[in-house]
């Protein structure tokens, strides 16, 4: 067994459970790849860890390659499909795969880290009127979402989830009575909208779907957790903001219109790309395919249920990503991971925990149903879409 072949093996699955790519997938890509390389594995994929088999008649080797980061890079997912078609297709020598993976995994971040901060604040304004806030709350959205954006950046990874949400809530509550009017609620939620575990929820419910059991629970209980951390600092931020400034005054705000909503939707993708580091050339997709779920989403809720309304969500965001792919020839996540944030079941996940520590039961059973069936809804409109388009590419 050639050991560069092993080591680019390992290295490539480590570097797609990295950049968020799903368990089936890693596993899908890794077999394939190891076929062509006429080498014999067997692959298990975990958001924490992936396990590596290599045999021959005269060896076995085991291999366990540790995620130590799950974030979201389209941009490199895309440069490391475009690697790993080139060494399965042996236009390049997994030796010579490895050095340049090694190049894309080492490359400094696509966007610097200001306008990271400039895309978390206007993702959050962008994202409160989507979430029943007026026009002006937009601005208040703004703020949240700039503290938000420090936070990610300069807090501890393992305390960017609860701090978030405390600063976000907090800011929310002491600017509210500067306005009169305003949707607290709507402006927090925007905020933390990015921080919300809805892919995790959705790609854990996936790979139940596909039998990757290990995989899947451990990534329900990484979005438990993320939720219950995100609740608590949430709470714990209205109530130190409540203890500074008195709320009481405060009128909630009008909902904007229809028409604000979809025009804010091409500012919306743009802030979203660039935090999901997505490759310029692929925006315009971007765009296209996010309108399109919007918009089916918006019309079915019209004449469906909400959970039936994110199935036709689903089912339009997984056949326009599977054609995509088919055509692009690029990976169908590039654009269906910003357009799975207009789906976002994560969010009822998040105001059912906030419920529950709230001492709300009942609201929190009630929005708990909600999130199950609208979660098994978008996964199953995505498993429908790939029998309807098959997706060309493993990835």
């Amino acid at each position: 067994m050639d050991s560069h072949a092993l080591d680019f093996i390992s290295k490539l699955g480590q570097a797609l459970a990295s950049y968020g790519a799903p368990a089936q997938r890693i596993e899908d890509v890794l077999q394939l790849l190891s076929d062509d390389l006429g080498l014999k594995g067997v692959f298990s994929a975990t958001p924490s860890t992936v396990l590596l088999e290599f045999h021959d008649p005269n060896r076995r080797e085991v291999r366990i390659e540790r995620v130590h980061s799950n974030a979201i890079d389209l941009t490199r997912l895309d440069q490391i499909d475009t690697l790993f078609n080139q060494v399965a297709a042996k236009h390049l020598s997994p030796e010579a795969g490895l050095k340049r993976l090694d190049e894309i995994m080492l490359a400094p971040p696509r966007f610097g880290p200001k306008l990271d901060f400039v895309a978390y604040a206007l993702t959050a304004a962008v994202a409160t009127p989507m979430f029943g806030g007026s026009i002006s709350d937009a601005g208040l959205g703004f703020a949240v979402g700039g503290g938000v954006g420090l936070v990610s950046h300069f807090a501890p990874r393992n305390q960017r989830v609860p701090l978030g949400g405390f600063v976000a809530a907090t800011i929310a509550v002491i600017l509210a009575p500067l306005l009169g009017t305003a949707n607290i609620d709507a402006a927090t939620l925007g905020g933390i909208i990015i921080l919300v575990p809805g892919f995790t929820l959705t790609l854990g419910i996936s790979e139940l779907v596909t039998h990757n059991m290990t995989a899947g629970v451990s990534r329900l209980g990484a979005a438990l957790v993320t939720a219950l951390s995100l609740s608590f600092g949430v709470l714990f931020g209205r109530a130190a903001g409540t203890a500074l400034v008195d709320i009481s005054n405060v009128t909630l705000s009008t909902p904007a219109p229809t028409w604000a909503t979809w025009a804010l939707l091409p500012l919306a993708v743009a802030t979203i790309s660039i935090l999901f580091r997505a490759p310029l050339r692929q925006w315009g997709w971007i765009m296209l395919t996010s309108a399109l779920t919007f918009g089916s989403l918006q019309l079915s809720a019209q004449f469906m249920r909400p959970a039936f309304a994110v199935f036709i969500g689903g089912l339009t965001l997984g056949v326009s990503s599977n054609i995509y792919a088919r055509w692009k020839d690029r990976p169908a996540a590039i654009i269906r991971m910003p357009g799975l944030l207009f789906l976002v079941p994560g969010t009822l996940s998040f105001l059912s925990i906030q419920a529950v520590m709230s001492g709300e039961s009942a609201q929190a059973a009630a929005t708990l149903s909600q999130l199950t069936l609208a979660a098994i809804s978008l996964v199953m409109g995505m498993v429908v879409a790939g029998s309807i388009v098959p997706p060309r590419k493993a990835l």
